[in-house]
């Protein structure tokens, strides 16, 4: 008896102490005002499996950096002073979340082979004579970026300051395993992991991730969009290959943004003073640009708003590239209403992504989507990464945001609102060759794929 009674105390310990957790649990749930879908499927989770599920909701149920760990306040500073130049309703109401309005003298291309990306990268790299910036969520050391490193080392030891950011769990590999980077450094490549798990885990917040590709070469050209740093995305073999991507150049105002986002994120890894530069004059072409970050670290969702007007206010035609369609509700219904009203929807995204479980979160909403008249096609070919979004052809958005809910509400990222109509046909004449390689989604018919596929909605805020 009195050996039983320890453990049976124990038990009662660690029952009232998990009961305690999840009490808590619901209390930070209705603290942090979460929207209700996000509420029910953290509630399942936690019925069904509460001693994995409540300490997942602590390492990754947070959404904004809390304020003792806040970055510093997310504010791009304008190039100019003149008023928002477009008059586009996207522009105004990113306008009205303090994004800066759209600069009108940008070059704009799109690369959307990876040997073509991975030219641009060695050409860039080597007309740098001043700095290059690069923010990036994944790289891998392989056959392609052994060459594009070393590039980069022989730009340092000639006097070009190279700063190079990975995320830490997108980059988890180098993060743990840095010796190959040690050669970098000491030719004087200044290196930083964003958000470090091994290091103060609870300022880190695992589950808010820097997801924004950035380079910036000598302050005024940018190249951003899908493409991280390995041979999966550009390499200079297209057989090698593996995802269908877009990475856009720009050139012009449009990238000291670019610049501004980079260095707050360097400063907030890196743990230092910000320094914003003094924007450079430059013309570089007639594209009429819009930058735009979101994440845990803008004051408000300016940019998941604008998508949402971009939708409400389309009157002929909305097409959606993404690698991953896992909407909230908020966008499914704007989304429906479209189509009640008329508006062309044509949806692609991969036959087969690179994460099963978004494949089966995404098949309850393209089943309803689908079954109101949306056009829904599955890319046949290399697994589809690239994101971007056409609207009337009058407003596009290309950048690093995929259509599901980590991407909107939890991952820090950037995007270009573009409103100048030759660059977004640029995008949708890219736009038609993928769709010309695409067939078309069949709902499924058997009932117990379809019980899944709405099991996996329930569960969608939490993928």
């Amino acid at each position: 008896m009195n050996l039983f009674l320890p453990e049976a105390l124990s038990d009662i310990i660690f029952t009232i102490g998990a009961e305690l957790l999840i009490v808590l649990a619901f209390l930070h749930m209705l603290s942090s005002r979460r929207s209700p879908s996000s509420m029910i499927a953290w509630t399942l989770a936690i019925f069904l499996v509460p001693y994995a599920a409540v300490p997942f909701y602590f390492l990754f149920g947070h959404r904004k950096l809390v304020k003792r760990y806040q970055k510093l306040r997310f504010q791009l500073k304008p190039v100019d002073d003149t008023a928002p130049l477009c008059d586009h309703p996207v522009e105004k109401l990113l306008y009205a979340n303090e994004i800066p309005p759209a600069t009108p003298d940008n070059r704009f291309t799109i690369c959307t082979r990876p040997d073509e990306a991975y030219e641009t990268f060695i050409r860039q790299i080597d007309r740098a004579a001043e700095s290059i910036d690069i923010c990036v969520y994944e790289m891998i050391l392989d056959e392609t970026t052994r060459p594009l490193l070393e590039a980069l080392k022989k730009k340092a030891e000639k006097g070009v300051r190279v700063r190079l950011l990975l995320d830490s769990i997108g980059s988890a590999r180098l993060y743990l395993f840095s010796r190959p980077l040690t050669s970098l450094k000491e030719a004087g490549v200044e290196i930083a992991f964003f958000m470090p798990f091994l290091h103060l885990p609870l300022r880190n917040f695992i589950n808010l991730r820097n997801h924004r590709k950035i380079y910036i070469f000598d302050k005024t050209t940018v190249l951003t969009g899908g493409m991280n740093l390995s041979e999966a995305y550009l390499s200079p073999d297209p057989r090698k290959a593996r995802y269908t991507d877009l990475l856009c150049r720009i050139e012009g105002k449009a990238a000291h943004y670019y610049l501004q986002i980079f260095e707050m994120d360097w400063a907030f890894a890196t743990r230092g003073e910000v320094f914003l530069p003094e924007p450079v004059s430059i013309t570089a072409g007639s594209a009429c640009l819009q930058v735009a970050p979101s994440g845990p670290d803008t004051p408000s969702d300016g940019v998941v708003e604008a998508l949402l007007n971009a939708i409400c206010n389309a009157t002929r035609s909305i097409r959606i590239f993404t690698p991953y369609f896992v909407p909230n509700e908020e966008f499914v219904r704007a989304l429906t209403i479209a189509l009640h009203r008329g508006v062309e929807l044509t949806i692609v995204t991969p036959e087969r992504s690179d994460h099963i479980v978004s494949d089966l979160g995404r098949g309850s909403y393209l089943r309803e989507l689908a079954s109101k008249g949306a056009e829904i096609l599955l890319y046949r070919g290399r697994v589809l990464h690239a994101k971007a979004m056409i609207f009337d052809n009058d407003c596009a958005v290309v950048g690093t945001i995929n259509f599901d809910n980590r991407s909107l509400f939890y991952n820090f990222e950037v995007v270009s609102f573009l409103y100048s109509r030759k660059d977004i046909g640029i995008l949708a004449d890219w736009g038609e060759k993928l769709i010309h390689k695409s067939v078309r989604y069949t709902p499924a018919e058997k009932p117990l794929q379809i019980r899944i596929e709405n099991f996996m909605r329930m569960l969608s805020p939490l993928v």
